[in-house]
């Protein structure tokens, strides 16, 4: 397991290439809709699929190892209040919330199928002042 607080860059490559490459990207990754960043960031954090997915109560955890449970987050918190509220009591969980720094846009021509090309977006990713807030609380 990675602590947060780190970044390896091999490390992330290669989770992109297990989740990219997998057959899971033909036929939809994971079983509960999950989606690329999410299956990445699983397998970035934690590489032993074993810890994946494991069945905590009436939820599955992303990832569970004997230090605690990963939680990625990749919409809204609320969807978390209940799994929280049935993890918290016996687990250390780690709440994983990407938020992309950079980020570039296409565009598809509905009718031609033709593909822009990419031009960074002026908005940029920041941590929000409310989590920095409740974070230091």
């Amino acid at each position: 397991m990675i602590t947060i607080n780190q970044y390896d860059p091999d490390r992330f490559l290669s989770a992109c290439d297990a989740v990219i490459h997998s057959a899971h990207a033909e036929n939809g990754i994971g079983t509960l809709s999950e989606k690329t960043v999410h299956s990445v960031l699983k397998n970035y954090l934690e590489p032993d699929t074993s810890y994946h997915e494991i069945k905590t109560g009436r939820y599955v955890a992303d990832i569970r190892t004997p230090d605690g449970i990963y939680e990625i987050q990749t919409r809204q918190f609320n969807k978390l209040r209940n799994k929280l509220e049935a993890f918290l009591p016996e687990y250390s969980v780690t709440v994983v919330y990407p938020i992309p720094h950079i980020k570039y846009l296409r565009w598809i021509d509905g009718q031609t199928g033709e593909i822009t090309p990419a031009r960074k977006s002026p908005k940029k990713g920041r941590v929000p002042v409310r989590f920095l807030r409740a974070i230091q609380d």
